[in-house]
């Protein structure tokens, strides 16, 4: 029983640290925290499901195109309405992010419709798997495997190549990532692209087991935000440890306490731990920009 428990925390801890890393790549890059990351997720997973449905698209050609979109769409947002509020107060930034948040809402509401809608999963024609004795529905396991996968991949870019060094260093100092000659608003972009992708991948794997519908991603990005500050907003290990440890968490508390409580108790240990380590678990505490 506990460990059927613990597997199915670490599925749903992956969609939270998913959803977490696409916030901490944006947060990191910009430091900008992205308020409309899940309506962004959940728009882009709308065009997988509608070239998937409507157009009778195989998962070979409907996922990559969709990553394409996913792509377009950070970069648009991060040009058309971050890039004009470079400079600006911080505020201005989460504001907009806010209002973008409730603008996707409404148009995908018009495009889409309000109603839940199935979304199948690629995996639904597995079996159930055996580990350690345990049941693991493949949509579990697919989860945590692309989760992992995930992370791996945005960490061999951001540590690996030109891009991503070129990201890392406009996040620690604008002006000498400038003298440099690395374009600020391209490395912002590719932010921005990486954590569309990222909440794009997130909303396709949960679709499945919550149905689609314009208000999915709203209880997953709270949780996202509560992992990725569990874990350590400077650390993307540490944000999929973070959620890994908040889904376990939450289905254990589920389980032998209550299933509102546990959602209350959680967030009650993540005030703790940022009462005792403010960086969060694994995070590093960052030196000021001049």
């Amino acid at each position: 029983m506990n460990a059927a428990l613990i597997i199915g925390g670490l599925a749903s801890g992956s969609l939270y640290a998913l959803i977490g890393i696409a916030v901490v790549l944006v947060l990191q890059g910009t430091d900008v925290p992205n308020f409309a990351q899940g309506e962004m997720a959940m728009f882009s997973t709308f065009v997988a499901y509608t070239m998937l449905n409507t157009y009778a698209l195989s998962w070979w050609i409907a996922l990559p195109a969709a990553i394409i979109f996913a792509i377009l769409q950070g970069i648009v947002v991060q040009q058309l309405i971050i890039r004009p509020l470079l400079g600006a107060p911080i505020l201005n930034a989460v504001v907009a992010t806010l209002g973008l948040n409730m603008a996707l809402h409404s148009i995908a509401g018009m495009i889409w419709g309000n109603l839940t809608n199935v979304f199948t999963s690629p995996v639904a024609d597995f079996p159930m798997l055996q580990v350690f004795g345990v049941n693991v529905s493949p949509d579990s396991a697919l989860t945590i495997l692309v989760s992992v996968a995930m992370i791996v991949i945005f960490t061999l870019i951001l540590r690996h190549t030109r891009a991503g060094i070129a990201l890392r260093a406009a996040s620690q100092n604008q002006s000498v990532a400038r003298l440099m000659g690395i374009s600020v608003s391209r490395s912002f972009a590719v932010a921005w692209a990486m954590g569309s992708v990222a909440g794009l991948v997130a909303g396709i794997l949960v679709a499945p087991i919550l149905f689609l519908d314009v208000n999915m991603m709203a209880p997953l990005l709270i949780k996202g935000f509560a992992g990725a500050v569990l874990g350590g907003l400077s650390s993307l290990p540490g944000v999929f440890v973070g959620g890994l440890v908040l889904g376990v968490m939450e289905n254990l508390l589920g389980a032998y306490v209550s299933g509102s409580f546990g959602d209350a108790l959680s967030f009650a240990l993540i005030i703790v731990v940022l009462l005792v380590a403010p960086a969060g678990i694994f995070g590093r505490t960052r030196s000021t920009k001049l």
